[in-house]
C-alpha cells in the first residue's frame, strides 16, 4: 500500500492542480485577459506599500519560531543568526512546498555549521513547526467562532458545523498549554517521548504564532478593495485556502490557495479583480522573500567557506562545478517555461506588422511552433543538466540557440530572446562540469520532476484557452495561417507539445528497465564478483563473498557496488570497486536504482577517493572515525613505540598460548572447533553476530579464508579469518571469537601474531579497521559536526564498543586514514542513521 501511494503521490498534486486551474477558468469565464492584467494598476502603491511592510513583520515573526525552538533544546545562538535561518528556511519552504524537507534542509545545514547536532536541528524544526500548527489552531478556532465565513451557495458545509470546528481547535489549544503547565519531564506514548516546554514557553507560542498568522492575512487583506469584509471572517477563509494548498503538495499551494479564495471573494467583487491581487500577493509574500533568501543564503555558504576558499584553492575549484549543474537546471527550467507561456500568449500586434515586412508568414509561422517545442525540452534537459550529462549540455546549447532566434522571429520578443542569449552565454564556458557520458533517456525522473513538467505543461495549455476564450472554436482554425492567427498557432504548437511529451514518456517507459536491480542468477552475480574482488586493493571488498548483499555491476561489468535496503535507505558497504573510470556512472546508476524505488542512496564507510562524486549528489558527509593501517614494512615488535604490544605477547606465549594460521585448504576439518568458539563467544552478555559492514560466522565463507588461531594445550581459544586484497596490498582481520573467561590480552596477541605472519608473506599494509570518532577537525569536507559526532559515537557504541578499539589500534601505531558517511542532509541524515543501526546490528525489518 504504502509503496502505491509513493508512485500517485505526484498524480495526486497534478489533480489537485488540475481541479484548481478548471475552477478558475470557470470562475474568470466572462473576462479577458486584458481585463485581468488592467486591474493590476487600478491597486494603489500606499496599499502595496502596507501589504510589503505587514510581510516583512510577519516573516520577522516566523524567525521568532526558531529563537523559541533554540531555548526549547537548551542552547544559545546569537538572536542574528536564529533568524537567519528561520527566515531562510520559511522562506523556502513557503514557495517549494514540503516544509520540513525543503526549509528543513536548509535549517539543518545552517545550524550544522553552528556546532548543533542533526537530533538538535530535528528538535528545533519539529518545535518550529508545531508551533506554527498550534497558532493555526488558535486563530482558525477564533474565526470560526465567532465570525464564520459566509460561504457561496451550493457548498455544502453546514454552518453550525463550522462555529463546533472552531470550539474543537480552540480546545486543542487550551488543552496544550493546560498540558504544559500540568506535565513536567518528559512524556512517552509507544516508541515517541515528548518534552513538553514551560508554561511560560507554550503561551509564547500560541501568540507569536497567532500573531504570525493575522500578518500573513493581512499582507493580502490590504490589497483588497473596501467591500465589506470582516477581518476576522477573511482570516477563517486564507486559514482554509492555505491548509488545502499544503495538503495538496502543489509547491506553494499554487492554483490551489488560489482557488479557496476566489471561491470565497467571489460574492464581494468581480473575479479578475480577485485574481489581479493574488498575483500581487504571489509577488510580495512569495517570490520577494525567495529572492532574499536566496541572496542571504548564498551569502552565508561565503561566510561559512570564506576561510576555506582561502586556504584550500584546489578545493574551490572543485566546489565550483558541483554547484554548477543545479543552478543551470533550475534556470533551463524556467527558460523552457518562458517559451512555453510566451507561446501561449498573444503577440503584440505592432511588433507582428513590423516583422511583416522583413519576415515571410512562413517562417513566422514556424518560428512560433518550434519555439514551443524548444520550451518542451529544455524542461526535460534541466534533468540531464541537474545529473552532468555530456549530451544534454549539448543539446541544451544548441536549443537556446534555436531559442533566441524563433523568440525573435516569431514576433519580435526581445526581452525573451535576451532571457536565453544570457542563459546561454552563461552556460557555454560551464562545459567541464557536464561531463557524463550517459544517454539522455537512460535517466530517471522523480516524482518531483515529473510534477513540475506537467505543471507547466498543464498551466501553458490552460493560459493559451484563456487568452483566446473569445474565438469561437472552428475546425478550420487548425489550418488558418495568418499574421494576427495567435490561436491557431497556439493551437498548433499545443498539440505539438502534448505529442513531444508522450512520446518521451513512451520512450521512457520502454528505456527504464537500465536502471532496474540486476537480475543474474546467483552463480553469474558470484563469479562477477569474483573477478571484480580479484582486482580490488582493498581488503574490506572480500565482504563480497559473504553473499549477503546485493550487487548492482556497471553496464561493462568491471565494477560493481555491494549494498543493503533498509526501508529507504540504500546503503552502499563501502566504495565502489572496479576501474576508475566506470565508478562515476555506476553511483549515478545505483542512485537512479534507489530513487526509482522511492529510497535515496547512501555510501558507508567511504574513503576520500570518490568524496567529490558523492558531492556531486548533493550529499553531505560525514566523517565517521578513522581506519588503521599498519605499515608491515615498519612493523618490528623490538621497536619502542610497540612495548606495550612486545610485552603483552611475552606474557601469552609465557602462559602457554601458541599462535598459528589455518590456510584455506584445511580450514574445513578445523570449523567445528571454530563453531565450538564462536558459540561459547555468543555466550558472553552483550555479544551478537553483527551484519552488513562485518563478517558473521557462515562456514562457506569462512572456507574462502585464511584463519588465525590462538591455541592453549592443543585446543583453539581465539580466531580470526583474514581478508585479503589483490597483489597483496593489504590483509586485515574480520570477525575476532574468542572463549569466556581468556585473558584481556588474547585479542593483541591474536593480532600481533597475524601482523607478523603476514609481514612474512609480503603484504604491504595490514588493516585493523575503523576507529571511534576522533581527530574530527572542520575542513571543508567536515563541518562543524562535534556534537552529531559525539551523538553517533554513543549511539553506535553498543554495536562496536568504540572505546576499547581505539585503545587496542594506538597499541599498533598505525597510519590513520578518514572514513565517511555519505548520505542525504537535513532531516533525512537522522533517519539514515537509524536505518544504519537496524542494517548493522542485523535486526532487519
Amino acid at each position: 500500500m504504502k509503496s502505491i501511494l509513493k508512485k500517485i503521490a505526484p498524480f495526486i498534486s497534478i489533480l489537485f492542480f488540475g481541479l484548481a486551474i478548471w475552477f478558475i477558468d470557470q470562475e474568470l469565464g466572462q473576462y479577458s485577459f486584458d481585463e485581468i492584467t488592467g486591474y493590476l494598476s487600478q491597486i494603489s502603491a500606499l496599499h502595496i506599500l502596507a501589504s510589503l511592510f505587514l510581510c516583512f513583520l510577519s516573516y520577522l515573526l516566523l524567525t521568532g519560531y526558531d529563537i523559541l525552538g533554540v531555548e526549547y533544546i537548551g542552547e544559545d545562538l546569537a538572536l542574528g543568526k536564529t533568524a537567519r535561518a528561520g527566515f531562510i528556511g520559511y522562506a523556502f519552504s513557503h514557495n517549494i512546498g514540503m516544509a520540513l524537507i525543503s526549509g528543513g534542509s536548509i535549517r539543518y545545514r545552517m545550524y550544522s555549521v553552528w556546532g548543533f547536532s542533526g537530533l538538535q536541528v530535528t528538535k528545533i524544526v519539529a518545535f518550529s513547526a508545531f508551533t506554527l500548527w498550534i497558532g493555526f489552531c488558535a486563530m482558525a478556532g477564533l474565526s470560526l467562532l465567532l465570525t464564520p465565513p459566509n460561504l457561496p451557495d451550493g457548498t455544502l458545509i453546514p454552518y453550525v458545523s463550522l462555529r463546533m470546528l472552531g470550539i474543537i481547535l480552540l480546545v486543542i489549544v487550551v488543552g496544550y498549554v493546560a498540558a504544559s503547565a500540568v506535565v513536567k519531564g518528559d512524556w512517552s506514548f509507544k516508541k515517541w517521548r515528548i518534552s513538553f516546554p514551560s508554561f511560560q514557553m507554550a503561551m509564547k507560542q500560541v501568540g507569536i504564532a497567532s500573531l504570525d498568522w493575522m500578518l500573513a492575512a493581512s499582507v493580502l487583506y490590504v490589497l483588497l478593495p473596501e467591500v465589506g469584509i470582516p477581518f476576522f471572517t477573511f482570516i477563517g477563509v486564507f486559514l482554509l485556502a492555505q491548509i488545502v494548498g499544503l495538503f495538496s503538495q502543489v509547491p506553494g499551494g499554487l492554483g490551489v490557495f488560489e482557488s479557496i479564495i476566489l471561491l470565497f471573494l467571489s460574492n464581494y467583487m468581480s473575479g479578475s479583480g480577485v485574481i489581479g491581487i493574488l498575483i500581487v500577493y504571489r509577488i510580495i509574500y512569495y517570490l520577494l522573500p525567495l529572492i532574499v533568501a536566496t541572496v542571504m543564503l548564498g551569502y552565508q555558504e561565503y561566510q561559512v567557506n570564506r576561510e576555506v576558499v582561502k586556504e584550500f584553492g584546489s578545493r574551490t575549484a572543485r566546489w565550483y562545478p558541483r554547484v554548477v549543474p543545479h543552478v543551470f537546471s533550475a534556470l533551463i527550467f524556467i527558460g523552457g517555461t518562458v517559451l512555453l507561456f510566451s507561446g501561449a500568449m498573444p503577440s503584440e500586434i505592432p511588433r507582428m506588422q513590423w516583422l511583416q515586412a522583413f519576415i515571410p508568414l512562413p517562417v513566422i509561422e514556424m518560428s512560433h511552433f518550434f519555439a514551443s517545442l524548444v520550451g518542451a525540452a529544455l524542461l526535460v534537459l534541466a534533468r540531464g543538466l541537474q545529473r552532468r550529462i555530456d549530451a544534454a549540455y549539448h543539446a541544451t546549447v544548441g536549443l537556446l540557440m534555436f531559442g533566441v532566434l524563433f523568440s525573435l522571429l516569431k514576433g519580435v520578443s526581445y526581452v525573451e530572446a535576451v532571457i536565453l542569449f544570457v542563459m546561454l552565454v552563461a552556460l557555454i564556458p560551464s562545459r567541464h562540469a557536464f561531463h557524463r557520458k550517459a544517454s539522455l533517456f537512460a535517466q530517471s525522473f522523480s516524482p518531483y520532476w515529473v510534477t513540475m513538467i506537467l505543471m507547466v505543461i498543464i498551466s501553458s495549455i490552460w493560459l493559451g484557452l484563456f487568452s483566446y476564450r473569445n474565438i469561437e472554436y472552428q475546425q478550420e482554425l487548425w489550418w488558418q495561417f495568418t499574421l494576427l492567427g495567435d490561436a491557431p498557432r497556439y493551437l498548433r504548437a499545443s498539440v505539438a507539445v502534448l505529442g513531444f511529451a508522450v512520446i518521451f514518456g513512451l520512450i521512457k517507459l520502454f528505456t527504464s528497465s537500465g536502471i532496474r536491480e540486476e537480475q543474474e542468477d546467483e552463480q553469474q552475480s558470484f563469479t562477477l564478483a569474483k573477478l571484480i574482488l580479484d582486482k580490488s586493493e582493498q581488503a574490506q571488498s572480500s565482504l563480497l563473498l559473504l553473499s549477503d548483499k546485493k550487487l548492482l555491476f556497471s553496464d561493462e561489468h568491471n565494477a560493481c557496488i555491494m549494498y543493503g535496503v533498509e526501508d529507504k535507505s540504500w546503503i552502499s558497504m563501502g566504495d565502489p570497486m572496479g576501474p576508475e573510470d566506470e565508478i562515476e556512472e555506476l553511483v549515478w546508476k545505483f542512485k537512479d536504482l534507489a530513487e526509482e524505488h522511492g529510497g535515496w542512496p547512501v555510501f558507508y564507510q567511504v574513503h576520500d577517493r570518490y568524496l567529490d562524486l558523492y558531492q556531486d549528489l548533493g550529499h553531505t558527509l560525514l566523517k565517521l572515525g578513522q581506519e588503521a593501517k599498519v605499515s608491515l614494512q615498519d612493523f618490528n615488535l623490538k621497536n619502542p613505540g610497540l612495548a606495550e604490544l612486545t610485552e603483552e605477547c611475552k606474557a601469552m606465549k609465557n602462559q602457554g598460548f601458541t599462535f598459528d594460521v589455518i590456510l584455506q585448504d584445511r580450514v574445513s576439518g578445523a570449523l567445528p572447533k571454530l563453531k565450538e568458539v564462536s558459540d561459547a563467544w555468543m555466550t558472553i552478555p552483550g555479544n551478537h553476530e553483527k551484519r552488513f559492514a562485518l563478517g558473521y560466522f557462515k562456514e562457506n565463507y569462512l572456507r574462502q579464508f585464511p584463519i588465525a588461531v590462538v591455541r592453549k594445550n592443543d585446543k583453539i581459544m581465539a580466531f580470526s579469518n583474514l581478508w585479503s586484497s589483490a597483489g597483496k596490498n593489504e590483509i586485515g582481520s574480520d570477525l575476532i571469537r574468542f572463549r569466556p573467561a581468556t585473558p584481556p590480552e588474547l585479542t593483541d596477541y591474536l593480532l600481533a601474531q597475524s601482523v607478523l605472519w603476514s609481514k612474512q608473506h609480503e603484504y604491504k599494509w595490514f588493516n585493523l579497521g575503523i576507529a571511534p570518532l576522533s581527530e574530527m577537525d572542520e575542513k571543508k569536507l567536515e563541518p562543524r559536526w562535534t556534537k552529531f559526532a559525539d551523538q553517533l559515537y554513543d549511539y553506535g557504541e553498543h554495536l562496536y564498543n568504540f572505546e576499547g578499539l581505539r585503545h587496542h589500534k594506538e597499541k599498533f601505531n598505525p597510519h590513520w586514514e578518514p572514513l565517511f558517511l555519505a548520505a542525504p542532509g537535513g532531516l533525512t541524515l537522522a533517519t539514515v542513521l537509524s536505518h544504519l543501526a537496524e542494517i548493522i546490528s542485523g535486526h532487519r525489518r
